[in-house]
Formats: C-alpha cells, sequence, structure tokens
C-alpha cells in the first residue's frame, strides 16, 4: 500500500513539474548581432508566447507577432548601431543591429533624379539646346570669376598708388570692357534660356506623376513613389538615404512601354546612389535573362561601392540599393 501511494506520489510530482515545464516562457534569438539587408536588418527568433514586445534604442514599445514559435523583427538601418530590447512574458534578451552607410542625401538624389527624368522627355533639338546653355552658362560664370579676381587686384594696387596705381588704372579699364562684352553674351543666350525653360516646363507635365516628392519623406521605410509600373521604395533617416528599393510587377516585363519606364527610372536611381548606370543595366540585363525563373535571387551587383541585391518572387522583381 506504502509502495503503491509512493508511486502514486512520484507520478504526481513529474507531472506537476511538467506541467510547469510547459507553462514557462521560452525565448531566444538566432544571433546575438545582426547585419543591415537591404532596408531592415531581420531580428529573427523564437518563443512559446503569441506576442513578443520590442524596444528600440529604448524607444516605445512595439510588438510581433509569433508563428509557430517564430518570429521577425524587421528594423530600419540607420547609420549608428541600435540595440533592441526583446520581451516574452518575464524573460527578456537583448540583441543589436550593426549600423548601415549612408547611400546618398535625399534632396539631392530627388533633385539630380528629377532634373534627368524631365531632360529625358525633352526633344533632340530642345535637349541640345539645353546642353550648349549649359555649357555657355558655365563659361560666362567662370569668366564674370575671373573678371571680378582682376577688379579687386586692380582696385588694391590703385589704392596703393605710384606706378602700380598706373598698372591697376589699365587693368580696370580693360576689365570693364571685358565686363560689356560678357554682359552682350549673357543677353544673347536669354533666348535659348526662354526656349529651354518652356520645353522644361512642358516636358515635367508630362512626369509630373513620376517625379521624386521635393519634401524630405519623414524618418523610416516609405513609398515615395508608386506607378502602375514600379515602386521606389526608401529608408530615410535624418534626410539622408541608408537605403532604396525598386519593386516591379513581373508583367510589366511582358509591356515594351512598362518596360521602357522602369528601365529608365532603375538607371536614374542608379545614377543617383553614385553607380555607374550604364554597368550596372548591363549586367542587370545578363543576370535577368540567365534566370530560367527557377529562383528566388540573382547574383548581386557591385559598383563604385554600391551593391544592388535583386529577389525575385511569384509576381514581383526586388532591387535593393545598399552601400
Amino acid at each position: 500500500m506504502f509502495r503503491k501511494t509512493a508511486m502514486v506520489a512520484v507520478t504526481a510530482g513529474a507531472l506537476a513539474l511538467l506541467l510547469a515545464g510547459c507553462g514557462k516562457t521560452t525565448l531566444s534569438t538566432t544571433k546575438t548581432t545582426y547585419k543591415p539587408n537591404g532596408l531592415v536588418a531581420a531580428v529573427k527568433g523564437k518563443s512559446n508566447v503569441k506576442t513578443i514586445h520590442y524596444q528600440l534604442d529604448g524607444g516605445q514599445t512595439k510588438t510581433a507577432a509569433v508563428h509557430n514559435h517564430t518570429f521577425v523583427i524587421q528594423v530600419p538601418t540607420k547609420t549608428t548601431r541600435q540595440t533592441v530590447k526583446i520581451k516574452a512574458g518575464s524573460d527578456t534578451t537583448t540583441v543589436h543591429v550593426q549600423g548601415a552607410k549612408k547611400l546618398a542625401g535625399y534632396q539631392k538624389m530627388a533633385t539630380t533624379y528629377n532634373q534627368a527624368l524631365i531632360a529625358s522627355k525633352l526633344s533632340k533639338s530642345d535637349q541640345k539646346a539645353a546642353k550648349k546653355l549649359q555649357a555657355e552658362g558655365a563659361a560666362l560664370k567662370k569668366q564674370q570669376a575671373t573678371i571680378q579676381a582682376k577688379v579687386k587686384q586692380a582696385q588694391a594696387q590703385i589704392k596703393a598708388g605710384g606706378t602700380a596705381a598706373v598698372t591697376g588704372a589699365k587693368t580696370l579699364q580693360a576689365q570693364q570692357t571685358a565686363a560689356a562684352q560678357l554682359k552682350t553674351q549673357a543677353a544673347s543666350l536669354q533666348t535659348t534660356q526662354k526656349q529651354v525653360a518652356a520645353a522644361m516646363a512642358t516636358a515635367k507635365k508630362q512626369v509630373k506623376s513620376q517625379l521624386l516628392p521635393t519634401k524630405t519623406p519623414r524618418n523610416g521605410i516609405t513609398n515615395v513613389l508608386t506607378t502602375k509600373d514600379y515602386k521606389i521604395r526608401l529608408n530615410v533617416q535624418k534626410g539622408d538615404v541608408l537605403g532604396a528599393a525598386m519593386i516591379v510587377p513581373t508583367k510589366a516585363f511582358k509591356n515594351k512601354t512598362r518596360q521602357k519606364n522602369f528601365g529608365t527610372a532603375f538607371a536614374l536611381m542608379t545614377t543617383t546612389t553614385g553607380a555607374n548606370a550604364k554597368t550596372v543595366m548591363k549586367q542587370f540585363q545578363k543576370e535577368t535573362k540567365d534566370n530560367n525563373g527557377s529562383t528566388t535571387t540573382i547574383d548581386p551587383i557591385t559598383s563604385k561601392g554600391v551593391r544592388f541585391t535583386i529577389g525575385v518572387s511569384a509576381a514581383d522583381l526586388y532591387i535593393f540599393m545598399t552601400k
């Protein structure tokens, strides 16, 4: 009887321990430090709760769902190292996300992209006129700077007196003549300038829906531009772009017009990051042509320190640009 009672007691104790073990919260991560990948760093882990809570650098508490005991926290990258504190029940753990390099300043990126897109819609004659205007305008500015420097030097010589004053007076007279000629040259460019300005205004209207916003996006990941042919998604932190992505429907590659629209946007985005657009586009065409559709990733492309990572799904193609 005693033996039977003891067995029951042992069994009950073991069951209690088992139940206690089942009720214990578990929390773990796959790494202690995560590297940026695309626009984010994916912090992965396991837990037996339905929802975990986390904080980035001691900020606002956020939540992430747990599916099949697995969770993923998408952390937008910053230039600085980030601390991620994760909590599941009473258990906590801390991991870190490495900082990312700046890809470009947003305002510079948007200005370069928009100006180039508008210029691409000009006629060949207007493009030629715009290039000529730009070159001649730059030359006039250079001449103006030279004249101003010589005038300043001449004025100093005149103030000094003596033989230097005589030389200064001659120089000043010569520069006054040069300035008058420069003014005449500038006036002759006004007609071309008006022509180019009118053409640019017309072209801008044509691509209005395809331009990047002039206002800097708030911190975080944002779809800054959405068209039927592609999306441009950026991770912006304090005015700097840390990563860019283009999401393109695979259907767009089956239509020549849509494919051309994407190609133009991709080439311009490549240029704004500082990469060589011609090199990247050539390699991109080769990689996508060689991909038979059985793989979901394509070999990365690197140009001038910019890394292009490409992923493929059934519906979309993803191009991530980072440094």
